[in-house]
C-alpha cells in the first residue's frame, strides 16, 4: 500500500532540496560575476579607508 503523507513529506523535501540547490546557485552565479568584474585597485582603497576608519575610532579616547 502506497503512504500518501510520506509521498507528500518526500516531495516536499525533493521540493525544498531543489530550491536550496537554485538559490545556491544564483549566490554562486552573482559571486563569479562579482569577482570578474571587480575593480581591484578601487576596492583596495575603501578597503584601506575602511581600515584606517576603524584604527580611529577604536584608538579614540572615551
Amino acid at each position: 500500500m502506497i503512504d500518501r503523507k510520506a509521498m507528500e513529506n518526500d516531495l516536499y523535501l525533493a521540493r525544498k532540496a531543489r530550491q536550496d540547490a537554485q538559490a545556491a546557485n544564483s549566490a554562486v552565479e552573482e559571486l563569479l560575476w562579482e569577482l570578474q568584474h571587480a575593480q581591484l585597485g578601487r576596492q583596495r582603497v575603501v578597503f584601506s579607508i575602511a581600515g584606517f576608519e576603524q584604527d580611529i575610532v577604536a584608538s579614540a579616547p572615551n
